[in-house]
């Protein structure tokens, strides 16, 4: 496996083109971004509110003095050893994963080994220039971590790519803003009439038109249609910049999760001119997600509302032969539970009749699990330097007693062989 640190020089600069950060501008130009798919396309835009950068460096500390045979009580969360894991040194042992911390101290991880071959199967299987699957129990506990890229060399795995932001959020965001306009208000069924809005939203899809907005629909249709004029219309109706700036904040778009693993943190800028603001909340420009990143979005939809703290240890083998258990951190409230239910709602909606309807179901129209799973789907495309499409699935199952969240993302080439969606079904298969 692969160490997680800042010496192992494995970030995405040293990938070059093929893993250019899609928003690297110089001034006010930009890379040609290009739409899609339908639903969850956006129009080729420039960025010109989100700072042009690559993926930065992730700097890991010296690994700390610890007392760790101090086992009279738990250890609450893994932030302890950050800097003291190297995933790269783990080995399976009696069905777990372990990394030594010492010369007899060892980590055993939270990774499930049959979840996390089936991870690293379906990167295969999807052949995708990089991709990554995040699988997290609802209480943090991390099942699967898995990152896979090919250029310049291949690596299977690169266990940097699940926790580096290197792609835009796309519509994922919608979960952001759907969750702040339920908390302004509106209801699932909630219905607003429209025109246009698949691959743009331009002045005229924020004001009411009767004679263009023929079309009526629901706010869960807008969510699981991934519709953008929809959405861009209720935000600019009824929310403003400092209110999705503080929802983006309770998803957790302004800080790294602090545990074990060094993480980049998602980043979000929200406009205030009234199109742009309209624009980014319907998942065009200024936010990014890593993967890790986007399974703990959906994990505040599946905790009904709770912010967890991610962690990859689940005890510490000590010296004196003992173990030392490592339990989650206590999880805090970050949205309203009703509002998070009525998201949930909606997000089942993307995987039934939306979507995501083709990952979940055969040819026939037969549903894959008998139990329903929750999702949101974003779909982007880069042309310059090379092109790279952007696949997006996060969601969580069961959706009626969420257990894991999953977030999958691949960047694929024009020819791609899977989508996120489906490469999410078939991890899940390993669950379900």
């Amino acid at each position: 496996m692969t160490r997680v640190s800042g010496s192992a020089k494995l970030l995405f600069f040293a990938m070059g083109s093929a893993l250019a950060v899609w928003g690297a501008a110089q001034g006010s130009s930009g890379p040609n971004i290009a739409a899609q798919l339908p639903g969850d396309s956006i129009s080729a835009r420039s960025p010109s509110d989100l700072e042009a950068e690559r993926p930065r460096q992730l700097e890991t500390a010296p690994a700390p003095e610890l007392d760790l045979e101090d086992d009279r009580e738990p250890m609450v969360g893994d932030r302890q050893l950050s800097g003291a894991l190297a995933l790269d040194t783990a080995t399976l042992r009696d069905g777990k994963y372990e990394v030594p911390l010492s010369d007899h101290t060892v980590a055993v991880l939270t990774l499930d080994p049959s979840v996390q071959k089936a991870a690293e199967s379906v990167l295969v299987r999807a052949k995708a220039p990089v991709g990554a699957v995040v699988v997290m129990a609802t209480d943090g506990r991390i099942l699967a971590l898995a990152g896979r890229r090919t250029e310049p060399t291949t690596v299977e795995r690169a266990f940097d790519v699940p926790v580096t932001v290197w792609a835009p959020a796309a519509s994922v965001f919608k979960i952001v803003t759907a969750s702040a306009l339920v908390s302004a208000g509106l209801e699932a069924d909630t219905s607003t009439c429209f025109h246009g809005g698949v691959r743009s939203v331009e002045p005229s899809h924020l004001t009411d038109n009767p004679a263009r907005d023929r079309q009526c629909e629901t706010l869960t249709y807008a969510v699981s249609r991934s519709q953008n004029a929809m959405i861009a219309k209720l935000a600019h109706r009824h929310l403003d910049p400092d209110t999705l700036t503080e929802f983006a904040a309770s998803f957790g778009f302004y800080d790294a999760p602090v545990f074990a693993l060094d993480v980049e943190a998602n980043r979000a800028q929200i406009p205030t001119d009234a199109l742009e603001f309209a624009r980014v909340s319907a998942g065009f420009w200024s936010t990014e997600l890593s993967p890790l990143g986007g399974a703990l979005v959906a994990n505040v939809i599946a905790t009904r509302g709770k912010r967890v703290t991610p962690r990859i240890v689940d005890q510490i083998r000590l010296e004196s032969g003992r173990t030392r258990a490592v339990v989650s951190e206590p999880a805090e409230r970050a949205i309203d539970e009703g509002v998070a239910a009525e998201v949930a709602r909606m997000m089942v909606a993307t995987t039934e009749r939306g979507t995501a309807y083709r990952g979940f179901h055969d040819p026939a129209g037969k549903k894959f699990f008998d139990s329903d799973v929750a999702g949101k789907t974003g779909s982007l495309s880069r042309a310059e330097p090379t092109y790279l499409g952007y696949s997006w699935f996060v969601g969580f199952a069961p959706a009626d007693e969420p257990a894991v969240s999953v977030a999958v993302l691949l960047g694929n080439p024009q020819r791609w062989h899977m989508k996120a969606h489906t490469a999410a079904r078939l991890v899940l298969s390993e669950l379900l």
